[in-house]
């Protein structure tokens, strides 16, 4: 038997001390945690995405599966698709993409006002 000391409980309430029984021992050792039988899950209607398994904060394992998406959802991630290309066009004006390019003037030849002063002929 364990004693176990008093103490007071999350909810304030008070528990004396006392013996507390231990589990008896069993014939075989368990080695591995018993499963649940597995239950049909019913198909969720609409579209769906999938979760993969994963640990919670408290240590109790979620496993793999299937979560339906709401309608908001789809036409948020829908609408995704035209601010990628707004974002895009954004994109290649800023870094010059096709076009006219502001860094090299089309016209290459020498303008009449920038050129040596023309001599006088008399």
């Amino acid at each position: 038997m364990t004693y176990v000391r008093p103490h007071f409980r999350r909810d304030g309430t008070y528990v004396k001390g006392h013996n507390r029984r231990t589990r008896p021992r069993t014939a075989q050792p368990r080695t591995a945690p018993r499963r649940a039988t597995p239950r049909p899950s019913p198909v969720p209607a609409g579209p769906t995405t999938y979760v993969r398994p994963y640990y919670r904060a408290d240590g109790t394992r979620v496993r793999g599966h299937r979560r339906s998406i709401s309608p908001r959802t789809v036409a948020v991630a829908a609408g995704t698709g035209g601010g990628f290309l707004l974002l895009l066009l954004i994109l290649l004006a800023l870094a010059g993409g096709p076009g006219t390019s502001s860094k090299t003037p089309a016209d290459t030849r020498p303008s009449p006002s920038a050129s040596a002063p023309a001599a006088h002929h008399r």
